[in-house]
Parts: structure tokens; C-alpha cells; sequence
């Protein structure tokens, strides 16, 4: 009974294949799967295969008691107030009128460097390239000797003049000045003096009172300000300046020699000064007081007998 049914099933199957027919068929491609798993796969299948290891080892008895503490997540004053100072300027954003945006426009401005400029890069790069190129062994082996310099005739000189300066100080007395009284006066500010401590008073108010709500945006423009024919012409004959001063010579000097001459004032001009000085004393010291009141007497005179004819003979 067995053999059957296996003998009759292809058979049928077969009868409803010729009669479907070989137009209602669809071409298919057939697709090789391979059916392994990949590399990936396997690496975490058994990532996983050694991550349930782990935890059937794991032993509960390592872990730690642990308290849970519940703290308030509310938000602080400053965050409230971050927040409410974000949500205003975002209606202020919101609420933002293009239109009255004015319009600008973008001026590219190309600075160049100035002569100078590029002249002191210049010698710079050179000075670099130079350095970089240098080498040690062309440097020559220098002793240095210790030399004692001595002190020049103007420094010997010098150190005399300053000797009997000391000396001359030192034995000068006090008895010899002359006394004399200090007068304090009291100076009053002038009317311009008055005057101008006003205005500063008002300017500096003004100033503290000033708002720089009240100031106008301005835009700056950056100008490459180059030297006029004067500054050049005076920077070119500093630098022949320096240029002869690095090439002067000492040896073109000519030898001098220097007299001392005595600064304090001879014994004459110093008697001169001192009748001066009683002269304005006596006369700073005068008093009114002293002077008698005398009366001035008008004389007229007249003309004798020869002036009358002579001035008859004129009349005529």
C-alpha cells in the first residue's frame, strides 16, 4: 500500500504540468545564498557566548550595599532667570522687523606695506638667509687681553676742579652771609583765573552727565599715510648724519689744551654788589615820616629895559 502512492503522485503532477502549459511560466534567475555566517557574526555570537559566561560566574556576594538618594532637580534662581532672559530674547528675534535694517555696503580695502616696509623685510630676510648660511669655522681663535685703562687728561681735570670744589665748600662759613627776612604774601586768583576754574567746573559736570546713548555710529577708514618730500629730505640727511659721524676719525682731532679759569667774582665786583645791596636796603627802609613839609614859591620875572626896547624896535 505503501509503494502506491509514490508511484502516483508524479505522475499526476506531471499531467498538471502539460496541461498548465509552458506559456503561463515565469523565468526566474536563480540565487546561490551561502548559508555560513560571517566574520561578524561569529565575533559576536561569541562576544555574547563570553558575556553570558561572565554573568553565570558572577557572584552576588562582591557587591556593595548602596543608599539611593532623591534630590530635587528643581531649577535654580539663576537658571530661571537664564531661562526667562533666553525665552524674551527669542520673542524680541520673533518679533524682529527686517525693514527697518538699513542698507550698507562692504568696501575691500587692500593695505600695502610702504617702502619701508618692504625695504626693513628685505634686509631682514637677507640678515636671516646670511645667518642660517654662517658657519662656525670660518670664526678666529682670539686671546683677550686685560688692559687697564687710565683716566684721560679731561677726567684728571675734572676730578681737580671738583677737589677744590670740596675743599672750597668745606671750609666756607655761615658768618659771612648776610641775614635777611622772608615777606608772605598771600597771591588772590585773578578774574581769569576765577574764570577758568568755572569753566573746567561746568566741563567736568557736563562730562558726568554725558551719555553715549547720544553718540553717532561712525566708521573708520584706515589710510596708508605716506612721508612728504620734507620728512624724507630731513630723513635722508639724519641718515648722511650717521653716516659721517660712524666714518669720522679720531685721528683728525687736533690736541687742546685747557686753562683753568677762576668762576668766583673778584674782590671789586664783590664790593660793588654789597653798596648795591645797603643802597636797597636804605632805601626800602626810608620813611615819609622823616621828610619836613616845605613851601614852593612862584616868582615871575620881568623883563628889564633892554628886552622892552628891543621889542618895540621888532613891533615897528
Amino acid at each position: 500500500m505503501s509503494t502506491t502512492p509514490a508511484k502516483t503522485a508524479p505522475t499526476e503532477l506531471l499531467a498538471e504540468i502539460n496541461k498548465s502549459g509552458s506559456t503561463n511560466l515565469h523565468h526566474v534567475n536563480p540565487q546561490e545564498k551561502n548559508p555560513l555566517p560571517s566574520a561578524e557574526v561569529i565575533a559576536e555570537e561569541k562576544h555574547h557566548q563570553e558575556h553570558i559566561e561572565n554573568i553565570g560566574k558572577f557572584k552576588r556576594t562582591s557587591l556593595k550595599r548602596t543608599e539611593s538618594m532623591e534630590k530635587g532637580c528643581l531649577p535654580s534662581q539663576d537658571v530661571i532667570n537664564q531661562e526667562r532672559t533666553e525665552a524674551e530674547l527669542r520673542d524680541r528675534i520673533g518679533s524682529f522687523n527686517k525693514d527697518q535694517l538699513k542698507h550698507t555696503t562692504t568696501e575691500e580695502k587692500t593695505v600695502l606695506p610702504s617702502p619701508d616696509d618692504i625695504q626693513h623685510e628685505k634686509l631682514e630676510t637677507e640678515l636671516r638667509e646670511r645667518i642660517g648660511s654662517f658657519s662656525k669655522e670660518q670664526l678666529q681663535h682670539i686671546r683677550i687681553e686685560e688692559k687697564i685703562n687710565l683716566p684721560t687728561g679731561q677726567d684728571i681735570q675734572h676730578e681737580k676742579v671738583e677737589q677744590e670744589l670740596r675743599d672750597r665748600i668745606g671750609s666756607f662759613h655761615k658768618e659771612d652771609l648776610n641775614p635777611t627776612e622772608t615777606a608772605v604774601k598771600v597771591v588772590l586768583p585773578t578774574e581769569d583765573d576765577i574764570h577758568h576754574e568755572k569753566v573746567e567746573q561746568e566741563l567736568r559736570e557736563r562730562i558726568g552727565s554725558f551719555h553715549k546713548e547720544d553718540l553717532n555710529p561712525t566708521e573708520t577708514t584706515v589710510k596708508v599715510v605716506l612721508p612728504t618730500e620734507d620728512v624724507i629730505e630731513q630723513e635722508k640727511q639724519e641718515q648722511e648724519l650717521k653716516n659721517s659721524i660712524n666714518s669720522f676719525k679720531r685721528a683728525s682731532l687736533k690736541h687742546a689744551e685747557t686753562q683753568e679759569k677762576n668762576p668766583l667774582p673778584q674782590s671789586d665786583a664783590i664790593q660793588l654788589e654789597k653798596k648795591e645791596t645797603e643802597l636797597r636796603q636804605s632805601i626800602e627802609g626810608f620813611e615819609k615820616n622823616q621828610l619836613k613839609h616845605a613851601v614852593t614859591d612862584e616868582k615871575v620875572k620881568l623883563p628889564t629895559k633892554e628886552e622892552i626896547l628891543e621889542a618895540k624896535k621888532l613891533e615897528k
